[in-house]
């Protein structure tokens, strides 16, 4: 599977980035919203019940798309774009890496040089939690190659303009920061910066 660009994804993805945060978005609300919240004893059913709703939702908002469609393949329910990309959602770590039992299965999604599905690239959708795990934190499209995220796009960067701001994410953390800290940051951000000359974290 060829590594997928930041630009390449853009070119395709970028019309549906709002539709991709609102579905996870809605899935987490069936969670908060559920007879199971107040009661989960392990975090695997949060996950598995965003998972579901998210899938539900998604078969219903793309249905007729004629270019987004839930499918399952080498047993991994997601989204194919077109023929190009598929897209998993999956809840991630505060790295922005998604968790999955090292199945040699689970290995090769996670392999960027491996050809799963005869050329389309594989993406995550990642979402991460606040501390409290009631509220959706960050809402990401990344690609992964083994335990490294080699980019990835805020799409709550901004509500008006998901992801216009490229920033590629070292496959090494550099001076101590996390991938989760050099995600993506929206226009604004990153105008702050060049006006003040540094980024105190404030925004």
């Amino acid at each position: 599977m060829p590594f997928a660009q930041e630009s390449q994804v853009s070119s395709v993805l970028r019309p549906l980035y709002g539709d991709l945060v609102s579905l996870v978005q809605r899935a987490h609300s069936d969670w908060m919203q559920g007879p199971f919240a107040r009661t989960m004893q392990d975090p695997k059913v949060r996950a598995n019940v965003i998972w579901n709703q998210f899938l539900y939702y998604a078969k219903a908002h793309f249905e007729g798309s004629g270019l987004v469609r839930v499918e399952n393949k080498a047993n991994c329910q997601g989204l194919l774009v077109g023929t190009s990309f598929f897209v998993r959602m999956k809840k991630g770590t505060s790295q922005l890496l998604s968790r999955n039992y090292p199945t040699q299965a689970a290995l090769d999604f996670n392999d960027a040089s491996v050809d799963l599905f005869d050329g389309v690239a594989r993406l995550e959708l990642i979402y991460t939690l606040d501390d409290l795990g009631t509220a959706i934190d960050k809402v990401v499209l990344a690609q992964r190659h083994r335990s490294k995220i080699l980019w990835a796009i805020d799409l709550l960067g901004g509500a008006e303009d998901h992801g216009q701001t490229v920033i590629s994410l070292p496959v090494a953390p550099v001076d101590g920061g996390t991938p989760a800290e050099r995600v993506l940051k929206p226009k604004k951000f990153a105008q702050k910066i060049k006006k003040t000359g540094s980024g105190d974290g404030s925004a």
